[in-house]
């Protein structure tokens, strides 16, 4: 469980960074070289581990459908709602991700979910739902508009992309392999996508001394060490509760905010915390049971 709550202290740092960019360069353009980019050196270190590169042709669907959802869709809405979001508030919208991953994984894996389940979903999702209007510089004005309707269709893709990875890692294939493919492919759709709608983008030139570092920091927290250790841990957990252990993600960008953005976030924020840690503490009360009715059971 350590190893899982400083996984989502890297997530946090991310959110902040990933704001910090954006004074930059424009939001599509910057997904577009930061995935290409790491996705290319995941797929170096793969092939410097002498570990295979190809794919299965009956698999080559799902990895492009994997790169769409998992990477371009989700990070693409996230960064043009993030123009006008603050990064704590952006954290909290990914706390919606249980709901959907539990949708997405009864359809495609029929997990069992129950009462008790539901039961700890609900008082989660009354705890984000209490800390929704929490925007930059102020905890009531949260806008609601296209930005909150980009973060919530990002939330939603997030859910399903991170479901279909677990497919893919169901039918052999590392988690390196999986998000280097994701990040070159999705990273590039980016780019293709930034010349169209940002035709005036690009590297910042004269203040690549603060822009670099921030956009290494992101790759190395976000895509290297996040993205390969959350593909391990779902070997090891389900979908659902990791999903739901990133509660704490908005907590640790809310002290990032502070530290490096000076935003600072009031007692509505700490209170619906709670909420959403007694839902998850009720969640994964199930979990465990269910855990040692599947031991006992071998």
């Amino acid at each position: 469980m350590i190893a899982i709550l400083g996984l989502y202290a890297l997530l946090g740092m991310s959110f902040t960074i990933g704001k910090m960019l954006l004074n930059f360069v424009p939001p599509i353009f910057l997904i577009g070289i930061r995935m290409t980019f790491a996705g290319m050196c995941i797929l170096l270190v793969q092939y410097g581990m002498h570990q295979r590169l190809w794919i299965k042709k009956q698999d080559l669907g799902l990895f492009f459908l994997v790169a769409l959802i998992h990477i371009f869709i989700p990070f693409t809405t996230e960064f043009v709602g993030l123009q006008s979001i603050a990064p704590s508030c952006a954290a909290l919208m990914f706390n919606l991700t249980p709901c959907f991953t539990a949708i997405f994984s009864y359809l495609l894996f029929h997990e069992i979910m129950t009462t008790k389940k539901w039961i700890g979903f609900t008082i989660g999702m009354i705890g984000v739902w209490y800390m929704v209007p929490i925007s930059e510089g102020s905890l009531l004005d949260c806008p609601l508009g296209i930005s909150y309707a980009l973060m919530m269709t990002s939330v939603v893709s997030c859910s399903l992309g991170w479901v279909l990875v677990r497919k893919l890692l169901y039918r052999g294939y590392s988690s390196l392999h999986i998000n280097g493919f994701a990040m070159v492919v999705g990273g590039g759709g980016a780019l293709i996508c930034s010349k169209i709608f940002e035709p005036t983008a690009g590297l910042p030139w004269g203040q690549m001394h603060q822009f670099l570092p921030l956009l290494i920091g992101i790759i190395v927290l976000a895509n290297f060490i996040f993205y390969n250790l959350y593909g391990y841990f779902l070997k090891r957990y389900s979908a659902t509760l990791l999903s739901f252990v990133g509660f704490l993600t908005p907590l640790f960008t809310a002290l990032y905010d502070k530290m490096l953005l000076d935003i600072t976030v009031g007692p509505q924020f700490y209170v619906a915390t709670v909420i959403v840690a007694y839902g998850i503490y009720i969640f994964y009360q199930e979990e465990l049971r269910q855990g040692y009715i599947k031991q006992s059971s071998l």
